[in-house]
């Protein structure tokens, strides 16, 4: 209970920032600090800063050719690696249905300007940013949530539901809407996605994140 306090004022503070206008690099930097409190912070050893100017492997043999494609090889992860890497040399934008994490992070590896995006960010983002509309907050809704069985209403293990893409093009532009010259697109997002695994965390259900986020009916 004290966790869910603690985060629940947390996802206030925020909640206020963003309503006025105040979102800043600063005022992200402190709530990033109040969140390791709870233990929750960016994890440097299990995702270390990427080098934007690195030369990445951008095609692919039809056998491994290297101890990173064998150990995908190995994992029965060949083919999600091959689709892994015709995203990054795709110069269209998204339009898969599924798979939607990793084809959003290839084209944040081709461009960094594009923003790392998963369960967690999104689940943040819904949170926090009061300027969601309300069709935006039922598409959130349908790719978090359970919709059927004696779990409806709880958590689902990853995103997944026809809504994935427009999740993802609602929290790229709410992203570059909160963000400006003197808060990047990384900043956010180094706040957005631990915030989003203790919200998960701390809620078992709608209603408890609902609570949790001060809302008084779904959010």
């Amino acid at each position: 209970m004290k966790d869910f306090n603690n985060l629940g004022r947390l996802v206030k503070s925020l909640q206020n920032l963003i309503t006025e206008n105040k979102l800043s690099g600063e005022s992200v930097k402190k709530s990033k600090e109040d969140l390791e409190k709870f233990k929750y912070k960016y994890d440097a050893n299990l995702f270390p800063e990427l080098q934007t100017n690195a030369k990445f492997r951008s095609v692919v043999g039809s056998a491994p050719n290297n101890l990173a494609e064998a150990l995908l090889w190995k994992m029965g992860k060949w083919n999600v690696y091959k689709d892994f890497i015709k995203n990054y040399n795709s110069t269209s934008s998204l339009t898969k249905t599924t798979d939607v994490v990793f084809a959003a992070f290839a084209k944040h590896l081709k461009d960094s300007s594009n923003p790392i995006y998963d369960q967690h960010a999104l689940r943040a983002m819904w949170a926090i940013n009061t300027k969601l509309d309300a069709e935006e907050k039922e598409k959130c809704k349908s790719v978090l949530f359970k919709s059927k069985g004696k779990d409806k209403g709880n958590w689902k293990v990853n995103l997944s539901g026809r809504e994935t893409i427009e999740c993802y093009k609602l929290y790229v532009k709410h992203l570059n809407a909160l963000t400006d010259s003197y808060l990047a697109n990384s900043e956010l997002d180094r706040l957005l996605m631990p915030l989003g695994q203790a919200l998960k965390d701390v809620t078992n259900s709608q209603k408890e994140f609902d609570e949790l986020c001060g809302w008084d009916s779904s959010g």
